[in-house]
């Protein structure tokens, strides 16, 4: 008997020292992992896609809570003309390849149409809008020439 609890004073001591070492290295895995070099190639998901991702740039977070809405709008007086866009917020957003283009927008969003291409006359229309616009109105028409046009800023109600 007396063997017995030698034996299993001597396991309650190894794993003692067990849980000390494994304990240790945990804090200093943690310690190391605060550093950027150390955190970035130690990290999984990071080394897949190789490029850190700056702090506040995830388009999750980021438009959390906007409203959006879509606005489409088409080309009055041709069928098609691929080098006449759309910009949104500066940002080409469609071509004209076909018609019509609908628009995803936020509140605030500018939309300009860019006629530079063509040094003649294009129209222009919104031609639809989701009920939460409430600017650009439907049927607003501008034309361009040669030039680039705005339709203002987009306007949702919440």
């Amino acid at each position: 008997m007396r063997r017995l609890f030698q034996r299993l004073e001597r396991w309650e001591k190894r794993l003692q020292l067990l849980l000390i070492i494994l304990f240790s290295l945990m804090v200093v895995f943690q310690v190391v992992m605060t550093r950027e070099p150390f955190r970035f190639y130690l990290s999984f998901a990071e080394r897949m896609e190789g490029i850190p991702w700056p702090q506040g740039s995830s388009m999750v977070t980021k438009f959390a809570g906007q409203a959006v809405g879509e606005v489409k709008i088409e080309l009055c007086n041709y069928i098609i003309h691929t080098k006449a866009a759309v910009y949104i917020n500066d940002k080409k957003a469609a071509s004209f390849e076909d018609r019509e283009v609908l628009l995803t927008v936020r509140a605030g969003d500018e939309i300009i149409v860019d006629g530079t291409a063509y040094p003649y006359p294009l129209t222009f229309q919104v031609s639809a809008v989701s009920e939460n616009v409430s600017w650009p109105p439907i049927n607003q028409q501008v034309t361009t020439e040669g030039s680039q046009v705005s339709l203002g800023k987009v306007k949702i109600d919440r």
